[in-house]
């Protein structure tokens, strides 16, 4: 079985490595581990790839028969959603998603509970899936994490003005800043680009680098101020912020315009706030920085 662990779980080609077959085992190896440990329930998400929705409710048929009171997402569900309803749930986690990985990948991204990451190399799998498949419940956590959003940007000025573009690549983080933007009544103008779910990405791998990002580029470098343009990744747990002109704006920068807020820049891009979720969570940054750079 051609998978590989990371510090979060495992990742492997489609159709190689990433199999249903291995998918099942994943699941019964996790589910038992979360028995073993107490953990009497679990949710299971995914992002835009290909299959990703049938293979989450394979795993989702999976940790039920174990007897784990078992959730899954609506929909491609971003990252720090996920970490939302496991904060809500008291859960542990099963997401599938490659991150920023070309679409060729898939992966999952294991939690023993909010905030607890599980590595690949710390789970004993199973030699075969087990047969029995048991009930799961649909789980729509969308507004509650909407709530939790609007709560953690208290103090923000509605009344900024210019023009804000996000591009979601197709991923896992598309039309949430719109419902967002309404729920905290914010007057500035939001341009999402690609927030339709792709397989594919739109043909570029689902990382917010400059050479993925063609389009978001020059709308920022024929835009004047105010403005700025944020960017996400595949599951939607990281940040790109470019500036008009089209210049980007690298970690460090989005950290030093973050101060005075309780955040962990990992410096790829990833902003966690401890005060809000376990997860990193992008949209807040995105919402902390227009004060910033509006």
């Amino acid at each position: 079985m051609e998978l590989y662990p990371t510090q979060e779980g495992f990742l492997g080609e489609m159709a190689k490595g990433f199999t249903f077959a291995a998918l099942g085992r994943l699941a019964a190896g996790f589910g038992e581990r979360l028995v073993a440990e107490g953990v009497g329930r679990v949710v299971v998400a995914h992002d835009t790839r290909f299959l990703a929705r049938e293979m989450a409710e394979e795993a989702a048929g999976v940790l039920a028969g174990l007897g784990l009171e078992t959730h899954l997402l609506k929909g491609p569900a971003p990252l720090p959603l996920f970490g939302h309803a496991l904060k809500e749930l008291g859960a542990g986690g099963f997401y599938l998603t490659a991150s920023r990985k070309p679409a060729r990948y898939q992966g999952v991204k294991l939690r023993l509970g909010p905030g607890r990451p599980l590595s690949g190399e710390a789970l004993a799998l199973p030699q075969e899936t087990p047969r029995e498949r048991g009930p799961y419940a649909l789980l729509d956590a969308r507004k509650g994490y909407l709530e939790r959003l609007k709560a953690s940007a208290q103090g923000l000025d509605p009344g900024k003005k210019g023009v804000v573009y996000l591009d979601t690549l197709g991923g896992a983080g598309g039309g949430l800043m719109p419902a967002l933007f309404k729920a905290l009544g914010l007057e500035a103008e939001l341009r999402e680009l690609h927030p339709v779910p792709h397989p594919l990405f739109y043909g570029v791998d689902p990382d917010p680098r400059p050479e993925n990002l063609n389009t978001l580029r020059v709308l920022l470098k024929a835009q004047e101020p105010p403005a700025v343009g944020f960017a996400l990744d595949g599951d939607a747990d990281r940040l790109a912020v470019l500036l008009p002109g089209g210049e980007f704006l690298p970690p460090e920068g989005v950290a030093e315009r973050l101060k005075g807020r309780e955040v962990e820049a990992d410096g790829e891009g990833g902003f966690r706030f401890p005060w809000h979720l376990e997860e990193k969570d992008p949209f807040l940054a995105a919402l902390l920085l227009l004060e910033a750079l509006l």
